[in-house]
């Protein structure tokens, strides 16, 4: 028998490291701006095709029942995000947008044959909490000398370069953290290390000032003490973190006033980050501790069951005191209620002067999901298509905003780009793998198991409610974790060997994974062509890297562009020309290409062109007051020289 358990461990071995790896390369792409532009995301799809075809090859089945359903879907949506390409006005952002969501499907793929056969949940999700948690650990140290580039607006950027992707990024894995960091079986230096991890996470997160991430956690809690069947364990393990952010939110709050008040939010860092790194320290030796006691110290069952529901009634009577004690300091609840949504519909900045948390300022976003609900209410069974939701938000967004790519809503976004088709392949694919978990948990699970999904769901539950306000679908780094908690759910939970696929199905699935590489490579290989012709001093030997980029690449306009600036520099000015209007073609609805075209003509002295263009580009901009400007001082210098 100990042979036989010694020989199940070893056959596990290698799908379990696998699997932490896909868990890690979240974190990594975490501490490189979340994997948002190919060259960090671009290797992770190329390794992860590369992984599914060898598990194809091999026969391992990519997933059991619910798992497959779920990956067909997956399938579908990404297929159909690739189709967009055809009725995209830009198709070479529509190509990258089909690229990272490849990057999705893959990862959901060979998590769910990886977990089929017999790599370890445990170890993937104590992986998936410890990456962003060694992003925080090395972030921290350097943020005193490195606030220039970390901060901005009076807020934390960090390694995301965005604030509310660092605080997804650091708060994401925290409901996996509170479950391992509660539960018997893992291991108490794990326990001890995850819950540290998510101390020293949520305190980072503070800095970031994200209102998405409060909303998000609020609403992901009641899901983990509802589901979790492991309560008490479950509340117990919240304390440690919740007590660390608590303690020091006051000091790290100070960061975000000492930057308003234009005071010394430098000194106020130093200040707080002992207080930081002891309260985490204290959150790990309390999960370690709490481990040894475990090993040696068990309680009866019909105690810890009577004491989980008394937490669990704790956290409703909590809840609901809450609620009322917010009802009777507001008054009438409706009323309160549209005040809110007024100011967060005209961007009412008011209780920032003490906290961000305190505002419930939309930031814009009113406007962006109008936009976004406009292109979908246009193109409604298509979309406008993948990526291509920016060239409508400068011609419709109706208000001066800033530099906008994405409508800030995963739910609008996958509707105004890819219509009800994609929103409807997207929500199953969502509703098949969280069913499939709440049916396992409400069925045979044990209390590890039900302890798993509720951690599993809320965490879900965190990503889907910040992803709705936000972008994250562009961040990898953020994104992935998800997808892998999505397999998880709705992969089996008994393991048995599974049959090998046959050759037929094996010889598909290679076929589709080779697809996958031979979809992103271009990408890749393209930036990296291009990210040469910046190191190159001769106009000419870059001019060269250009062409191989756009050789792979002959859909993106940034190329063309790139080509534009270089022959100006080697004095090829009829090829920058024909360079700024391949750009036209290859992004017709947006107003940047005529406005560098128009820039150019400016600078050759070709006014009468030059205001051409910019009148196409105020057109696809009309708010932009630069464009404006120009437009109005060359309409007059051109009645001015009419006149003479």
């Amino acid at each position: 028998m100990e042979g036989l358990l010694k020989h199940a461990r070893s056959r596990r071995l290698l799908p379990t490291l696998a699997l932490a790896a896909l868990a890690l390369s979240a974190g990594w792409m975490g501490a490189w701006g979340a994997g948002y532009f190919v060259t960090v995301w671009g290797p992770v799809a190329l390794l992860l095709a590369a992984l599914a075809l060898a598990l194809s090859l091999a026969g391992v089945p990519p997933g059991r029942g619910a798992a497959r359903a779920a990956l067909g879907l997956l399938a579908a949506y990404t297929l159909w995000t690739f189709a967009s390409v055809l009725w995209a006005a830009n198709k070479g952002d529509a190509w990258a947008g089909a690229g990272k969501t490849a990057v999705y499907l893959l990862a959901f793929w060979v998590a769910a044959a990886l977990v089929g056969a017999g790599a370890s949940r445990r170890w993937a999700l104590a992986a998936s909490v410890l990456g962003p948690a060694a992003v925080a650990a090395l972030t921290l140290p350097v943020l005193p000398e490195s606030m220039g580039q970390m901060f901005h607006a009076n807020r934390l950027l960090g390694t995301v370069n965005y604030y509310n992707g660092e605080a997804a990024l650091l708060l994401v894995p925290f409901w996996v953290a509170v479950y391992l960091g509660g539960s018997r079986q893992a291991h108490p230096l794990l326990r001890g290390a995850v819950l540290a991890g998510a101390a020293l996470s949520a305190q980072l997160a503070v800095l970031t000032q994200s209102r998405g991430a409060m909303f998000a956690m609020a609403a992901s809690l009641p899901v983990f003490f509802l589901l979790s069947g492991k309560r008490l364990r479950g509340l117990l393990a919240l304390a440690a973190p919740a007590a660390a952010v608590s303690l020091s939110f006051p000091e790290l709050n100070r960061v975000y006033l000492e930057f308003l008040n234009e005071g010394s939010p430098r000194e106020a860092l130093q200040a707080a980050l002992p207080e930081v790194w002891l309260l985490a320290a204290g959150a790990g030796l309390y999960g370690l501790a709490w481990g040894a006691a475990d090993a040696v110290w068990s309680v009866d069952r019909r105690v810890v069951r009577a004491a989980g529901a008394v937490a669990l009634a704790a956290v409703l009577v909590g809840g609901a005191a809450g609620a009322l004690a917010a009802v009777q300091r507001v008054g009438d609840p409706v009323a309160w209620a549209g005040e809110k949504w007024e100011a967060f519909r005209t961007n009412d900045t008011a209780g920032q002067e003490q906290s961000r948390y305190l505002s419930v300022s939309g930031s814009g976003r009113y406007t962006l999901w109008r936009v976004a609900w406009e292109d979908f209410a246009r193109h409604p069974v298509l979309g406008v298509g993948t990526h291509n939701y920016e060239a409508t938000y400068y011609r419709l967004r109706g208000e001066r905003a800033g530099y906008v790519r994405q409508p800030h809503s995963l739910p609008l976004e996958a509707l105004a780009e890819r219509g009800v088709v994609g929103g409807a392949l997207l929500a199953g694919f969502l509703a098949v793998c969280v069913g499939a978990g709440l049916r396992e948990r409400f069925g045979s699970l044990g209390g590890e198991g039900r302890a798993q999904v509720g951690a599993l769901a809320a965490a879900v539950a965190y990503w889907f409610v910040h992803s709705s306000a936000e972008w994250f679908w562009q961040m990898p780094g953020v994104t992935l974790p998800a997808f892998l908690y999505l397999a998880l759910l709705a992969s089996p939970w008994r393991v048995a060997r599974p049959s090998p696929l046959r050759w037929p199905l094996r010889a598909a699935a290679a076929a589709v994974a080779l697809a996958a590489a031979a979809a992103v490579a271009p990408l890749y290989l393209a930036d990296r062509a291009e990210a040469q012709s910046h190191g190159l001093r001769d106009p000419r030997e870059a001019l060269a890297a250009v062409e191989r980029a756009q050789s792979l690449n002959p859909w993106d306009p940034r190329l063309r562009e790139r080509e534009a600036e270089l022959a100006m520099q080697a004095g090829q000015w009829e090829r920058a020309e024909r360079a700024y209007r391949k750009a036209i073609e290859l992004n017709p609805r947006h107003f940047a290409p005529y406005m560098r075209l128009a820039t150019y003509y400016e600078r050759r002295g070709r006014l009468e062109d030059a205001l051409r263009s910019y009148r196409e580009a105020l057109r696809r901009n009309p708010l932009d007051e630069e464009l404006q400007r120009k437009v109005g001082w060359l309409a007059s210098s051109a009645g001015r020289e009419r006149q003479e």
